[in-house]
């Protein structure tokens, strides 16, 4: 019987990103809907929706990069605790599973390097 190959450092960060950055995506979404109920200043919110559209262009450019190191990610479930990934990694079948705490904090980084703001 042959065994899968050992995945790259680099590919299970491509495969984690691509998971993670959807649930960014509908939190910001979230975020956004609360704050044109709230009233907000609109420039919050254009602001919310650049960064939207920004990681949207970076999810499009890690998935054609998935396809070409032939990473298929076949299904991610949303589970009490973790996220689940079940994804193809040069033809084999693989799974992650990420703890929400981890998916949080990770969010959290991706979005502080997003708005970080020099000020001087």
């Amino acid at each position: 019987m042959k065994t899968s190959p050992l995945q790259t450092e680099e590919e299970l960060l491509l495969v984690k990103a691509c998971a993670v950055l959807p649930v960014l995506l509908d939190s910001l979404e979230q975020d956004l809907r609360s704050m044109q109920a709230a009233g907000v200043n609109s420039l919050y919110i254009e602001r919310l929706k650049d960064l939207q559209k920004s990681i949207i262009t970076r999810l499009t450019q890690l998935k054609k990069n998935s396809r070409a190191r032939s990473i298929i990610i076949m299904e991610t479930r949303r589970k009490e605790h973790s996220l689940q990934i079940i994804y193809q990694c040069r033809g084999y079948q693989h799974q992650m599973e990420l703890q929400w705490d981890f998916v949080k904090a990770d969010m959290e980084r991706r979005l502080a390097g997003a708005l970080h703001l020099n000020l001087e």
